[in-house]
């Protein structure tokens, strides 16, 4: 007997006919209460089936904390601000966030909002659990998609962390001279990939990023980059957005030693060969072309700082608490050393800050040589 989603795809398949794999992994990914996303059931940390920047503690949540208190600082200290987090899990960063911010600057606690976006029911309720302590600190707010968070007239500070890689991608593949998309179709009673011609749209998105045609190179395009920042930027008139993720510019991305593209399955902290099967039951995810969110920002009226590594940016992000007294504790050093270490989020992760309307004169201290 086939799981729900396999029925979904397979029905859909039958309806309209092959799907693009961008169609393919939202239904994998956040079909309502049965995809990977939104079925709510545990997806990070050790129990599950990856390891994020949060994961390790709450070191990444008292280094942001400094960047908001900084932000607030850089705007001369205004009455009201806004912090959004989407993609926030089971919301163990925005508590570690605020646990610093109340510990560290009480006397910013009353000028926050906090808005969660969150589309899945059942996360929002783990995310209202877990927060439920700051209820009487500051608004909560939550919201079912990004359309949803009003018109920002103070200002607002954006921040993900590994949001957009899994933002659905669409496949494309060079052979015998021409450039394919894949698209997922059925064989027998299995899902299987079927590459067809790519269309002009496509061929354009090649094209601006130089993707080099190679026999057999394949790679990903994410098409829903630029809408989702053009309304993000609809709804903060000032702010910042911070992106961490793991990711590359554009010239490293679609280099030809990436011949297999990014695309990565993980379940129980293990990859798989195939990303067509256990659909919602597997993660899909893959590099974020950080030179698509700076281009389009730009265009957008945003200011990018960095683009660097988790390894060079937080230390500068983290000075103040590496020279308190008494130091970071040992569990907070080995904290600290899984997010700025090579081998572990250090040089695999990025960062981003994009600001609007900010004074001209703001350096932002991860960023800062």
């Amino acid at each position: 007997m086939l799981d729900p989603i396999s029925s979904l795809l397979l029905q859909e398949i039958h309806h309209h006919g092959p799907l693009r794999f961008d169609r393919f992994m939202e239904i994998a990914l956040y079909q309502p209460e049965i995809g990977y996303y939104s079925s709510g059931e545990t997806r990070t940390g050790r129990q599950g089936d990856f390891l994020t920047p949060v994961s390790p503690g709450p070191l990444l949540g008292q280094l942001i904390a400094l960047q908001i208190t900084e932000i607030h600082q850089a705007l001369n200290h205004p009455p009201t601000l806004h912090l959004v987090e989407q993609g926030a899990d089971r919301g163990h960063l925005a508590h570690d966030i605020l646990t610093a911010l109340s510990q560290h600057h009480p006397d910013l606690l009353p000028t926050l909002h906090l808005h969660l976006i969150e589309p899945s029911p059942s996360l929002a309720r783990q995310q209202k659990t877990h927060l439920d302590l700051f209820r009487s600190s500051l608004p909560l707010h939550w919201h079912a998609g990004l359309s949803s968070l009003p018109l920002q007239s103070h200002p607002t500070f954006f921040y993900s962390c590994e949001l957009i890689d899994s933002f659905p991608v669409r496949l494309i593949r060079f052979s015998s001279g021409h450039w394919h998309e894949r698209f997922v179709t059925q064989t027998q009673n299995h899902l299987d990939w079927l590459d067809q011609p790519a269309s002009t749209e496509l061929l354009n998105e090649i094209n601006r990023w130089s993707i080099p045609p190679i026999e057999g190179f394949t790679t990903e395009i994410r098409p829903n980059v630029s809408s989702w920042l053009r309304l993000l930027s609809e709804k903060i008139q000032q702010g910042a957005i911070l992106t961490l993720d793991y990711g590359l510019p554009a010239h490293e991305l679609y280099h030809p030693s990436r011949f297999a593209g990014t695309l990565r399955t993980l379940r129980r902290h293990s990859p798989s060969e195939n990303p067509l099967t256990n659909p919602g039951k597997q993660d899909l995810t893959t590099h974020v072309n950080f030179s698509e969110l700076i281009e389009e920002g730009k265009k957008l009226g945003f200011h990018s700082h960095g683009l660097l590594p988790f390894m060079t940016a937080l230390p500068r992000q983290a000075i103040s608490l590496l020279r308190d007294n008494p130091p970071m504790s040992e569990k907070s050093t080995r904290n600290f050393q899984h997010l700025v270490h090579p081998s572990f989020f250090g040089q695999s992760h990025l960062a981003l800050l994009q600001t609007k309307n900010f004074p001209e004169s703001y350096q932002p201290t991860m960023f800062s040589s």
